[in-house]
């Protein structure tokens, strides 16, 4: 009798919900064409990511249905050099807390700005719902097939592949709306109604274009409802790890149990379910036998540009992976100090913001001084990842300096983190570390009132970034002296630059600091349910799309 796991009888025990179809006939046309686009470009290459012919549908074979996430990983990690998902939406994010500041420049634009039209999240949306169109199109066929896909395969391979692929469908369907919903969805709001129409929210491929432009939009309760559902499968669904000769290749950089876990604990802590948040942090910390550890340098999980990957590391994008017919995104440059002479730029568009500098005590006055504290030169993130740029009048040997005349009079930390490989541009990019969930399971712990084990947390992701041979020994954080301001500026060092700050100061339910939005909005300090943090939907999908209207 086979193994396998249905999409059917796994939506009866977590509640997905029957929603309708969707999307705009630019979605439509293009989620049409989308496997047939994704099997021409990666085929043509041979490594991770080949594919032997175009996939059909449906799919005949276990060999063939394994093209479904393949295409899917593509669409989010891969694409055109300055059109690449998951970073369009590390754009913007970066955008809208208090941790970075934006040059001034309006040759380029601002991202911040979330009511405007923006280059980036009008790609977003599409590319998006093309994953979320091929997800359903796949999970439709599972469901069409109701428990019987491919007679033909052996009860081993129902449980290390069939299994696994549709766990990977729903992991990355998930992916999709989490990226979604975390930027044009409202704050879940613990115990509150949760009922703003947010997003277009189909579970199933829309065959015609009424069924397209007639779409269900979703509640934030239902998206973040369907979202929590889908990394749960994926969760259940997905193996710990890789096993050569028994799984595809590929499979090797793609999502496992415990990317699912982690993408898991994202989701309950942005829903305020806080003690589900700690089972996934225990979960991965406690038990992953050893496969991810703090015991390498910080830039270790930034410098690979081979298959390896940093102890840490626990989903990153492989960009080493030339078949992946792009080089790593050229956006991301926006916010990275890295330029194509494997060098430092001077015209990176964001900085940490001067707010932040001070708070850190990394430099008593970054407007005015260029002296570094000790602070600063003893953590092996700022000295690995980060970079200063300093006022033109006060360079120093070797130093690069700003150049725009928003910043070049002042001290500036900039975010190093990215091509940081020996192949540059083919660097692999960590997506989920191991360190943020430590600083998850912290502050869970810290607001639970258990500060002992806050602390021991904390610690852990402190001393691997300290530099005994310049700030002598190691002094830990004690749980009489630990704060949530400090595990909060802690996560700021730690995550610099991965868009992580407005997720979450949203997931925490705290108001969001200025940062250097003060002088530019005129206030001090927004809700967390505020609609600043609510990107608008493309204007073409208004005019496509009945229901938006």
């Amino acid at each position: 009798m086979k193994t396998y796991i249905t999409k059917k009888s796994l939506r009866n025990g977590t509640k997905v919900l029957p929603v309708g179809e969707y999307h705009s006939l630019s979605w439509l046309k293009n989620s049409i064409f989308l496997f047939l686009f994704i099997s021409i470009v990666i085929s043509c290459k041979k490594d991770f990511f080949q594919l032997d012919r175009p996939p059909q549908s449906p799919w005949s074979t276990l060999k063939e249905f394994e093209k479904s996430p393949i295409g899917l990983y593509y669409v989010l990690f891969s694409g055109d050099k300055w059109n690449v998902t998951w970073v369009n939406s590390w754009i913007v994010k970066n955008s809208l807390a208090d941790d970075i500041g934006w040059v001034n420049d309006a040759s380029y634009g601002y991202w911040r700005k979330s009511k405007e039209f923006n280059t980036y999240t009008d790609k977003n949306f599409l590319n998006l719902y093309r994953v979320i169109g091929g997800a359903n199109w796949a999970l439709d066929f599972v469901d069409t097939k109701k428990g019987n896909l491919f007679p033909e395969i052996t009860e081993q391979d129902s449980i290390n592949n069939l299994n696994r692929i549709i766990g990977e469908i729903h992991f990355c369907r998930a992916y999709a709306y989490y990226l979604l919903e975390t930027t044009y969805g409202h704050a879940f709001v613990p115990g509150g109604a949760n009922d703003s129409k947010d997003i277009p929210m189909p579970v199933h491929f829309a065959n015609t274009t009424t069924e397209a432009k007639n779409p269900v939009i979703g509640t934030t309760k239902q998206v973040w409802d369907l979202i929590q559902s889908d990394f749960a499968i994926a969760r259940q669904l997905l193996p710990e790890k890789y096993i050569n000769g028994v799984m595809h290749p590929s499979y090797e950089v793609r999502a496992s149990k415990f990317a699912a876990s982690a993408m898991l604990m994202r989701t309950y802590f942005q829903r305020g379910e806080y003690d589900k948040a700690l089972v996934e942090c225990n979960y991965i910390i406690d038990q992953n036998k050893g496969a991810y550890d703090l015991t390498e340098a910080p830039i270790e999980a930034y410098n690979k540009s081979t298959l390896s990957r940093g102890n840490e590391v626990i989903f990153y994008a492989p960009y080493y992976d030339i078949s992946l017919a792009v080089k790593g995104p050229n956006h991301l440059s926006v916010g990275n100090n890295t330029y194509e002479n494997n060098g430092k730029c001077n015209w990176v568009e964001s900085h940490m913001t001067s707010l932040v500098v001070k708070r850190l005590g990394w430099m008593n006055d970054p407007l005015n001084d260029t002296t570094i504290n000790i602070a600063a030169r003893s953590d092996k993130r700022f000295q690995q990842l980060m970079t200063v740029r300093y006022p033109e009048n006060k360079q120093r040997p070797g130093s690069f300096f700003e150049t725009r005349n928003e910043t070049k009079n002042i001290s500036t930390v900039w975010c190093w983190k990215y091509y940081r490989g020996s192949g540059l541009w083919n660097t692999n990019i960590p997506l989920i570390r191991l360190a943020e969930v430590y600083l998850t399971r912290s502050i869970i712990r810290y607001n639970s009132s258990d500060k002992p084990g806050a602390a021991d947390d904390l610690n852990v992701v402190r001393k691997r970034a300290w530099d005994v041979s310049v700030g002598g020994a190691f002094v830990p954080i004690t749980p009489n002296d630990i704060t949530a301001d400090i595990i909060g500026d802690e996560r700021i060092v730690e995550m610099f630059g991965e868009a992580d700050r407005i997720d979450y100061l949203r997931g925490l339910k705290v108001d969001v600091p200025p940062g250097e939005r003060a002088t530019e909005r005129g206030y001090t300090t927004v809700p967390y349910t505020s609609e600043d943090f609510v990107w608008s939907i493309p204007q073409r999908e208004l005019i496509y799309d009945i229901s938006l209207q």
